[in-house]
């Protein structure tokens, strides 16, 4: 894994990140599950990192089919890779992807495994809510911060350079993120942080990102 491009993962649930069976056109079940696995224009949860709080926006036009169609990127159950449902391979594979105004939709046929037979049961039952993806924007180029009315610091992801993976799950393996306190503050934004804070943080930067490594390694 090329070590400067630091994976992040995202988790969404319900509404339009709901995972659902499209129905065939008989009128009965298929095993055809779709839904979004990224939408534009959201603004997330609270998302908590050591130097600070934000929410996470990604912009519409972050990604393009033209961008999915050189990438190569597996639909997991639970973010286990060994549990694979279908594969999106440079526009070709099991897995389809299409962009639309709303954002990045699935749709996958569940295969005829113990894995996918779990997955369209799942779904079927609404214990599967969610989705959730795995990906890489370059902070330099292709996010901006600014600050709401309140103070609160927002993350604009405006392109998404690379998606390595999508799951479909029940609650986030984890909410990983991997942007640094002097990353943002290279775009203008002041932290709140005094100098003790401040002191702590150049401190223990370095072993956050050694703990990131590991994470990494034991999930992927």
């Amino acid at each position: 894994m090329d070590k400067s491009k630091k994976r992040e993962v995202r988790y969404m649930t319900g509404d339009r990140f709901q995972p659902r069976i499209r129905e065939a056109e008989d009128g009965n079940e298929s095993r055809i599950i779709e839904g979004y696995a990224i939408v534009f224009g959201v603004e997330s949860r609270m998302l908590v990192d050591y130097w600070d709080n934000y929410r996470e926006i990604i912009e519409p036009g972050a990604i393009a089919e033209d961008d999915l169609k050189r990438m190569d990127i597996k639909m997991t159950l639970w973010h286990n890779r060994e549990r694979l449902l279908a594969r999106w391979n440079r526009g070709e594979g099991s897995l389809s992807l299409s962009v639309d105004e709303t954002g990045v939709r699935y749709r996958f046929t569940a295969p005829a495994t113990q894995d996918g037979t779990t997955a369209l049961e799942l779904v079927k039952r609404g214990d599967l809510a969610g989705s959730s993806f795995t990906f890489w924007s370059n902070e330099s180029s292709s996010v901006r911060y600014t600050k709401d009315d309140e103070g609160v610091l927002l993350r604009h992801v405006t392109r998404i350079d690379e998606v390595f993976e999508m799951t479909i799950a029940s609650d986030p393996a984890y909410v990983q993120t991997s942007v640094t306190a002097r990353e943002v503050e290279a775009s203008g934004i002041v932290l709140r942080q005094d100098e003790m804070i401040r002191e702590a943080i150049e401190k223990n930067e370095t072993a956050y990102a050694e703990l990131r490594k590991i994470a990494n390694k034991k999930i992927f």
